[in-house]
């Protein structure tokens, strides 16, 4: 069914609404409403105002992003702890760009957010069609999983790649 331009705006007005209201709640442990309720509704407008669709993420990817997620940040934090127990274990770091498969804005924003919980990883900003990362070892294949991480989100997201 086509959603008039209207309809469209009031679906995405809940949508942010919901997103907001789940950040303030979350940030906030659930109380200041008589601050949050204006903010939320001020950001709400804002965001229809732009004309922003929130994130609709594609339920089924949810489970595999999850687990690859996970598994990473477990990873990444065991890696951390084992250089800090043991510290003649060589690093070699590096500032390093990885070349961005997907132009989807949400995907890239994600992407930087989410990066410095991978193994040895830490990003700091989008740079045109690179991501610019810190790494704690050049020798060791972050890249990868990177890749990795970019591909779930472009599924999650339900986003294309450049093609």
């Amino acid at each position: 069914m086509e959603r008039t331009g209207s309809q469209r705006r009031w679906v995405d007005g809940l949508g942010w609404a919901a997103i907001y209201a789940a950040l303030w709640a979350s940030f906030s442990e659930g109380g200041g409403w008589s601050l949050g309720a204006p903010s939320i509704l001020l950001a709400v407008l804002l965001s229809v105002w732009l004309g922003l669709r929130p994130w609709h993420p594609t339920l089924s990817a949810l489970p595999g992003f999850i687990a690859f997620f996970l598994m990473r940040m477990l990873a990444g934090g065991w890696d951390v702890a084992v250089r800090a127990l043991h510290p003649r274990r060589p690093l070699q770091p590096a500032w390093l760009d990885y070349p961005l498969q997907c132009a989807s804005p949400q995907v890239r924003l994600l992407l930087s957010a989410l990066v410095g919980l991978l193994p040895g990883t830490l990003s700091s900003r989008v740079d045109g069609e690179r991501l610019r990362v810190h790494v704690l070892d050049e020798r060791q294949a972050w890249q990868p999983t990177v890749a990795e991480l970019e591909r779930h989100l472009q599924r999650l997201l339900g986003a294309g790649g450049r093609g």
